[in-house]
């Protein structure tokens, strides 16, 4: 119940735990409480559920519905982190009709994270969440467009997918939770930073894998499997492998003789669908950094040195740096990675980690289902999925960040094993009705987060000035902080004309803080914004661009400085930058 877990509101979720425990109370003194209209909710979608794609456009369109309806207080999210920036730039390109642009001239002055500038210029990331952006920016003209209806297809293949596994209101029910806890409100329906697509192309896999066991769907379940797989390959390339691993384990599963024969099924649909996609994958990769087998990711990554590898693999060290912001990103991954020596420091990281997940994908109201997890060491036919979180597990606990996006791939796994722990809490004490009535009060809480955060961010102009200042800060979480360089882009935008505007940092400005992000056409941008480099290049870049309006900008000055520049104190805010770094 989170915006983002970098912005998000530590009174909100003391709020949102408060109300857990009472509902919980509730619950156990009072289990009748409310039993007739929570009855008849439940026999309704009971009756939805039974017709399967009926419950899954029911899942799919309950968040977009909702977030819909919250767009007055809640409007498409501003980018906030570098990687929502490079994301937005490839989705960019894409809408321009290209897979990458072409290096600009002078482009020592447009280095940024997570941002290739050589070769080509072009995001370091996969394809995929690029491509979903691009559709919002080109067919609804806002790229933020294309993360709402991801979010709804991942709500509706989870139901889908689900449906394999569990009876069919219990799908329904697990899909409706996911958009509850994490669909509408999470970071990754109000941001650009992805998830909901890998989370969809788990849900694919895991879908084709209970589908191979019925008979006559072996070839079809594996060419969903693949293009699955491929679809993980273009969002998160490493736990692509860990499912090609859990879909290859689930093969030999079978008896041996089913396997042999499953084996001489799967391996000639899966091949041609995987095949395709992996030449598909190749010729992304080849336009971008001229090699079919090295990813942009990769490339970056060895010119910049971030972000780090896993703590299993060997660190990227780099040592030559042309500006200080990108060298000290490097510092700060490159101590991330090297903590892992550190006994005290890994735990501490673990445990924060782990208090990330937990906010994201389970939060108070889902809490107290994980009380009876060791309750499904009795689901036979759970077994061999709780056997498959274990690689996912690894693959967290052995890096040195944490995002949501980086369990997209295992959400299907995540909210299974959350099901089915909550339908064994669903029938503790089954006599008194408890355990009946924590499942369904849990689930009133989820939706009364939901109203409470839009009843609040529309109440809170209604408000007296100073008692909103002691409410506001409960949704601050909601909706993002404000940026200096929002600001500054609104007053350029009501000057008429283009604009070039140089970023002078002050000495030990914060990596985190960076300006320095262009679209996909630089030359024909009409606000691009450029790093001070040497006196001879910031010249040059001011006559090629050739932008009606030049300035330079301060932002770590309280207040800030945007100030006109013209050809001579151009110059002389390149000597001043030398004489500057010369003293240190």
């Amino acid at each position: 119940m989170t915006y983002s877990i970098l912005f998000s509101s530590h009174r909100l979720l003391k709020v949102l735990e408060a109300a857990a425990v009472v509902l919980l109370l509730l619950a156990v003194l009072y289990p009748s409480f409310g039993a007739r209209w929570f009855g008849t909710l439940e026999r309704r979608l009971k009756l939805i559920a039974q017709c399967r794609w009926k419950a899954v456009l029911l899942a799919a369109g309950f968040p977009l519905v909702v977030r819909f309806l919250m767009l007055a207080w809640y409007p498409p999210p501003p980018p906030q982190i570098h990687d929502e920036f490079s994301y937005l730039l490839q989705a960019d390109t894409f809408a321009h009709g290209r897979v990458a642009n072409p290096t600009p001239p002078f482009w020592e002055h447009f280095e940024t994270e997570y941002t290739l500038l050589t070769p080509t210029y072009a995001s370091q990331y996969q394809p995929a969440q690029g491509l979903v952006l691009a559709a919002g920016q080109v067919l609804l003209r806002h790229p933020w467009w294309g993360v709402f209806f991801s979010v709804g297809v991942m709500c509706g293949a989870l139901c889908w997918a689900l449906g394999f596994a569990l009876p069919p209101a219990w799908a329904l029910a697990g899909a409706l939770g996911a958009g509850l806890q994490f669909g509408i409100f999470g970071l990754w329906m109000n941001s650009y930073f992805g998830g909901a697509v890998s989370a969809t192309a788990g849900a694919m896999v895991f879908a084709a894998i209970m589908r191979m066991r019925r008979p006559g769907l072996v070839a079809s379940a594996s060419a969903l499997a693949a293009a699955g797989i491929i679809l993980l390959f273009a969002t998160r390339p490493f736990e692509a492998l860990l499912w090609i691993g859990v879909f290859a384990a689930s093969v030999l599963w079978q008896r041996r003789s089913a396997a042999g024969l499953m084996l001489r099924s799967v391996a000639p649909a899966f091949m041609v669908v995987f095949l395709a996609g992996a030449c598909a994958l190749a010729w992304y990769n080849w336009r971008i950094t001229g090699k079919p087998l090295v990813p942009p990711y990769l490339e970056y990554r060895n010119a910049y040195g971030t972000p780090q590898p896993y703590w299993w693999q060997g660190a990227i060290r780099v040592s030559n740096f042309r500006h200080e912001e990108l060298k000290n990103n490097y510092k700060n991954q490159e101590r991330l990675y090297d903590m892992r020596a550190d006994p005290v420091a890994v735990v501490k990281a673990e445990k924060t980690r782990l208090a990330h997940f937990w906010r994201f994908f389970i939060g108070p109201f889902l809490s107290p289902a994980l009380a009876f997890i060791l309750f499904l060491r009795r689901d036979k036919r759970l077994r061999f999925w709780l056997l498959a979180c274990i690689p996912f597990i690894l693959d967290k606990v052995t890096y040195h960040a944490w995002y949501p996006a980086h369990s997209g791939p295992a959400t299907i796994l995540i909210v299974l094993v959350l099901v089915q722990c909550w339908r064994h809490m669903r029938v503790w004490q089954r006599e008194r009705g408890t355990g009946l009535a924590m499942s369904r009060l849990m689930v009133a809480g989820l939706c009364l987060a939901i109203v409470f955060g839009n009843a609040g961010r529309a109440a809170e102009p209604l408000l007296p000035e100073a008692r909103r200042a002691h409410l506001a800060p409960l949704w601050e979480s909601l909706y993002p902080a404000k940026r200096l360089r929002d600001d500054v882009i609104a007053r350029l935008e009501r000057i008429p004309g283009s604009h070039l505007v140089f970023v002078k940092y002050a000495p030990g400005h914060c990596f985190c803080e960076e300006w320095v992000f262009n679209g996909a056409d630089i030359r024909n941008q009409r606000i691009v914004f450029a790093r001070v480099y040497t006196n001879e290049s910031n010249v040059a870049l001011a006559n090629y661009l050739n932008k009606q309006n030049t300035w330079i900008i301060e932002p770590d000055l309280q207040p800030y400085m945007l100030a006109r520049l013209d050809a001579s104190n151009l110059a002389a805010l390149t000597e001043r930058e030398q004489a500057r770094a010369a003293a240190q």
